[in-house]
């Protein structure tokens, strides 16, 4: 019965959280990523002419990629990742909360304590993570995909850890472990490219420059919104349900 609960109120968390992450990115995100998308293309046509010049054909459509269609269709697809992001994101905040709650003896959660528990998880999946790798917009270059991966999900454990930590244990050294865990990978430092804007002209990297400070407050805004909305949705719903029980 309590593992029914909690996933009931992930998915309506989540579905929560992915709709606001939605409604928030179509006005904030997606004209920053569409405006890079034709800076990039910019690069993408260079490269092609040059190649063209030298084999006498070019090979743009050789390895295509399926993409969802500007416009609607789009649209869509992205409203279904976030939801399917926030409904993942979550389990986990829903799961910890009620461990919290009843493994280790805290208050009872509510709409507050939601808040401050998706406050945590902005921390974890994003703001410390971007002290390292910022959110990347097309046609910036980034190091190597399977180091940025790696630190950023070391990052995202030791945040979460050393901050479930100091929440729920009750020692003074809680403190020190999770400052620890915090700063040991912004010690060890993220994988960094040589060039963020190689291949592109001084005007274009300018503009992408500009693109790429907006770009990073509007992701951090949106994501900040979608974990205040899981977190409080967390919170209402474990109070309610869990409360049963008591």
């Amino acid at each position: 019965m309590l593992f029914r609960r909690i996933v009931v109120i992930a998915l309506l968390a989540g579905l929560a959280g992915g709709l606001a992450l939605s409604l928030v990115q179509r006005w904030q995100v997606i004209p920053i990523i569409t405006a890079a998308e034709q800076l990039e293309s910019q690069k993408v046509e260079v490269a092609g002419s040059e190649e063209s010049d030298h084999s006498g054909h070019s090979h743009d459509h050789d390895h295509e990629e399926w993409g969802p269609e500007d416009g609607l269709e789009r649209i869509l697809f992205t409203m279904l990742s976030n939801v399917l992001t926030a409904i993942g994101y979550a389990l986990l905040l829903v799961a910890l909360g009620a461990a919290a709650s009843i493994k280790f003896g805290k208050a009872r959660m509510s709409f507050a304590s939601g808040l401050v528990w998706g406050l945590g998880g902005f921390i974890a999946f994003f703001a410390a993570p971007s002290l390292g790798i910022l959110p990347q917009l097309p046609g910036v270059a980034g190091a190597a995909l399977e180091s940025r991966q790696f630190w950023w999900t070391s990052t995202v454990l030791c945040t979460g850890i050393g901050l479930f930590l100091a929440h729920t244990l009750k020692t003074n050294w809680r403190w020190v472990g999770a400052a620890v865990l915090l700063v040991v990978p912004h010690i060890v430092g993220a994988p960094q490219a040589d060039d963020l804007y190689a291949g592109h002209t001084a005007e274009v990297a300018t503009q992408l420059s500009e693109l790429s400070g907006g770009f990073l407050v509007a992701t951090g805004v949106s994501s900040l919104i979608m974990w205040l909305v899981i977190g409080g949705c967390t919170g209402l719903g474990l109070h309610r349900f869990l409360a049963k029980d008591a």
